[in-house]
């Protein structure tokens, strides 16, 4: 039996959630201070009245000598996650993140955490689900080639940061 379990998170994971988002800042190169994202947003954002994403934890079980009953519990790995929609396709998830803390890996924590997005992907009759991998990510990209994902080599991302959103809005920019 596996000494950790996969879960929906809730409220009281957020301060994990955020520990494990700043971990997988630094493993893709950046500093710690890049995450922008409070424990408060988090929790409004993901576990308010309108919920903006999903996320799963992967959680390490370690029993006392004594009582297995209740054991210690440790965030080691979540998947982040909410909808987007294909005028082409319909309803789809896009997974933000799927981190695993590095002791942790090889362990099938990953592989169970890139199953529970898939499934909960089909449950809300998703048609697929969309990520992104950093270019040097050779490790993470063989991982999802091995689970039978596709890279779209053809597309490319773009993004518009916060003062061209308001620029473009015709909105004043901030100081």
């Amino acid at each position: 039996m596996a000494n950790w379990r996969i879960r929906v998170a809730v409220a009281e994971d957020v301060p994990d959630i955020l520990r494990m988002i700043k971990d997988l800042a630094l493993y893709e190169k950046e500093p710690e201070s890049r995450v922008n994202n409070t424990e408060k947003a988090l929790l409004r954002d993901g576990f308010g009245e309108t919920p903006w994403f999903g996320c799963v934890i992967a959680e390490e079980l370690q029993c006392s000598e004594e009582n297995c009953s209740f054991p210690k519990k440790r965030a080691v790995g979540y998947s982040f996650f909410h909808h987007i929609y294909s005028p082409w396709d319909g309803r789809a998830l896009y997974m933000e993140d799927l981190y695993v803390e590095p002791a942790f890996r090889g362990k099938g924590i990953g592989t169970a955490l890139l199953k529970k997005v898939s499934a909960i992907a089909l449950e809300r009759e998703c048609v697929r689900v969309d990520w992104n991998v950093k270019h040097w990510n050779k490790v993470a990209a063989d991982f999802y080639k091995n689970h039978g994902a596709v890279c779209l080599d053809e597309w490319r991302l773009f993004r518009l940061t916060r003062q061209r959103l308001l620029e473009l809005a015709g909105k004043k920019p901030e100081q």
